[in-house]
């Protein structure tokens, strides 16, 4: 197992602060669509940009964070494919 540096660190933590910032963006973005929802009139041109800009940045904040969850200890292990055929059945 490696030790993470500072530089590493400073990354993790930038990279986590973006993904915070675009996972309460797309909060907002839904909550502005539920809104034009409610209001009368044409709406559904809004509401769908609302709800893909979200999309967008949902997908945004979870390609952020995918390769520092893999830089914590443990986790690497955790997410391998499972194995196959019969040695994944041996125990012991």
């Amino acid at each position: 197992m490696s030790e993470l540096t500072d530089e590493d660190i400073a990354r993790i933590v930038a990279a986590r602060r973006r993904a915070r910032g675009l996972r309460a963006a797309a909060r907002r973005a839904l909550g502005l669509a539920r809104r034009y929802r409610e209001e009368e009139g044409p709406r559904g041109a809004r509401e769908t940009a609302c709800v893909r800009q979200a999309l967008t940045w949902r997908s945004a904040a979870r390609e952020l964070l995918s390769p520092t969850a893999t830089a914590r200890p443990g986790i690497a292990r955790a997410s391998a494919p499972p194995a196959s055929g019969d040695e994944a059945r041996k125990s012991g």
